[in-house]
């Protein structure tokens, strides 16, 4: 799978202008320029897929594309601007005052941005570039989610695209650094559950344990008392099942009533019972 990283690239001048207006002073109106053209543009991710949708009436035109499972909501929202921009390049449009509306901050800043580091992030620009050879063009940020005709076209239109079926293989643009990231902890995790499914032993580790968690993982390193903790879930500590095992002890029986064996999980049942002071040095 390639990534979508690449390395630093400058671009201080671009041929087209982006507003993202401060805290207070957004605007949801979007004004008729004579001569000029307003698309919007969004994108949407669901637990299947992911999407980006773009929109324009006049002339009327919509776009949906599905972007497969592994693109993230900034690429997706990044690939609705880039499809417009080459939409209206492929309309051979010359002369116009274009605007881009999207919702999305990120997508516009990164757009905006001197340092790149994005390979979809450029193609836009890329895109963007081209298409202002005989345009002006004016990206803008509006709020998302509060009514507005064109926005909430865009957001179906996204959502559209995640649902329709993938058209060629995974993934369709470079891995995110994040998504990567969640790729391979996806993949050490099944590997893990797989091992410790069929590595033999281990029977009070995974009565007291269970499934492999990474929240699990994270609470046991956090306790206080770790070492007398461990030895407690693993079974490893001085009771008599352990001491019989390694050929210190020759009976393994419960050494208060001889009734049982002695392991992890009847010492932590009976110390409830009997109230022995190891259990509250545990903390159990």
């Amino acid at each position: 799978m390639r990534s979508d990283r690449i390395g630093r690239d400058i671009i201080f001048h671009k041929p087209y202008r982006v507003i993202v207006p401060k805290e207070g002073e957004e605007d949801s109106h979007i004004p008729i320029q004579q001569n000029g053209t307003t698309w919007y543009t969004d994108g949407s991710k669901t637990e299947q897929s992911t999407g980006a949708g773009a929109t324009n009436r006049d002339p009327d035109c919509e776009i949906s594309i599905n972007l497969g499972n592994y693109a993230t909501v900034f690429q997706a929202e990044i690939t609705a601007i880039s499809a417009c921009a080459q939409e209206m390049t492929r309309r051979s449009y010359t002369n116009k005052r274009i605007q881009i509306i999207s919702d999305s901050q990120a997508a516009l800043k990164a757009l905006g941005a001197v340092e790149i580091h994005s390979q979809v992030v450029k193609d836009c620009m890329d895109s963007l570039t081209k298409l202002a050879e005989h345009n002006s063009i004016t990206l803008k940020w509006m709020r998302g989610h509060q009514g507005h005709v064109g926005n909430e076209r865009a957001d179906f239109l996204a959502k559209k695209g995640a649902e329709v079926p993938l058209i060629g293989p995974e993934p369709t643009c470079g891995l995110a650094y994040r998504t990567a990231r969640r790729v391979m902890k996806d993949l050490l995790r099944e590997k893990h559950i797989s091992h410790w499914a069929k590595v033999p032993g281990l029977r009070h580790s995974r009565m007291f344990i269970g499934e492999p968690s990474w929240n699990k993982s994270k609470d046991f390193i956090k306790l206080g008392r770790n070492q007398l903790r461990w030895i407690v879930f693993t079974g490893h500590c001085p009771l008599m099942r352990h001491l019989t095992t390694i050929g210190v002890k020759n009976d393994p029986d419960y050494r208060r009533c001889g009734e049982e064996e002695e392991t992890s999980s009847t010492y932590y049942a009976n110390a409830r019972r009997w109230q022995l002071p190891g259990i509250r040095t545990l903390g159990l």
